[in-house]
C-alpha cells in the first residue's frame, strides 16, 4: 500500500509540474519559460524539480508525451465505436482537430520549439513514439473500411504508417504558415487548398470514394490564423 501511495504521490507532484509549464507556455511562451519560473510558481527547490525532470527539454518530453495520452483517451472511444470505417474516419480527424485547436496556444508553443534545431533528436524520437500510438488505431480502422468494402488497399498495417507520415507533411505546411512572422494574405487558401490535397491523397491511398474523407473545414483553419 505505502508503494502504491508513493507512486501516486510521484505522479501528482510530476503533473503539477506539467501543469505550471503548461500554462507558462500559454503566458510566456516554450522558449520564454525558464526553469526557474516554474520553481517560483510551485515554490519548489532545484533538487525538486530534478528529480521528474533532468532539463527543460525533458520537460518538453514530458508535455508531448502527456498530450499523446490525453490525445489517445479522446481517439480511442471513436475508433472503438460501432461505426462504419468512413464515419471513424471523418470523426477521427474532426475530433483530432478540434481537440488542437482548443489549445491553440498550447500547440503554437510548444510547435515553436519543436522545430529547433536543437530539438531535432528529441523531435524524431517523439514522432516516432507517436507512430507507434497512433498507426495501430489508424490501421484498425483500415481493416475495418476493407472488411466493409469502402477501402481497396491490401496493405492496412503499412497504411496506418503511410497515412501519418503524409500527416507529418500536411502540418510542416501549414506551421510555416502558422509560425510565419506575418502569414500571407493567401494563407487561408493555401491551407484549403493543402487540406484538401491530404484529403485527395488518403482517399487515393486507401481506395476510398471521392470526398468520403475531410480533413478539416474553413472555420477551424481560419481559428488556427487568428493570433493566439
Amino acid at each position: 500500500m505505502a508503494r502504491i501511495f508513493k507512486e501516486e504521490d510521484y505522479a501528482a507532484h510530476r503533473n503539477e509540474i506539467l501543469d505550471v509549464a503548461r500554462q507558462l507556455v500559454y503566458t510566456k511562451g516554450y522558449d520564454a519559460m525558464s526553469i526557474q519560473d516554474i520553481l517560483d510558481a510551485l515554490k519548489i527547490s532545484k533538487g525538486a524539480f530534478y528529480h521528474y525532470f533532468d532539463s527543460k527539454q525533458a520537460l518538453l518530453d514530458g508535455m508531448i508525451n502527456r498530450m499523446l495520452d490525453e490525445a489517445e483517451l479522446v481517439m480511442r472511444p471513436i475508433v472503438n465505436a460501432d461505426l462504419p470505417a468512413l464515419e471513424k474516419f471523418r470523426r477521427y480527424f474532426d475530433t483530432g482537430g478540434r481537440w488542437k485547436t482548443a489549445q491553440k496556444a498550447l500547440m503554437i508553443g510548444i510547435l515553436r520549439a519543436w522545430r529547433a534545431d536543437s530539438n531535432s533528436l528529441m523531435r524524431h524520437k517523439q514522432e516516432s513514439a507517436a507512430m507507434k500510438r497512433i498507426a495501430p488505431m489508424l490501421a484498425q480502422i483500415i481493416h475495418q473500411g476493407i472488411a466493409e468494402g469502402v477501402f481497396t488497399t491490401q496493405y492496412p498495417e503499412q497504411f496506418g504508417n503511410m497515412i501519418l507520415g503524409i500527416s507529418r507533411g500536411f502540418e510542416d505546411t501549414i506551421s510555416d504558415l502558422l509560425l510565419a512572422d506575418k502569414p500571407p494574405p493567401d494563407a487561408l487558401e493555401q491551407l484549403t487548398a493543402v487540406m484538401g490535397a491530404y484529403s485527395d491523397s488518403m482517399e487515393r491511398l486507401l481506395g476510398a470514394p471521392p470526398g468520403s474523407l475531410p480533413v478539416g473545414d474553413a472555420e477551424m483553419l481560419k481559428e488556427w490564423l487568428e493570433a493566439p
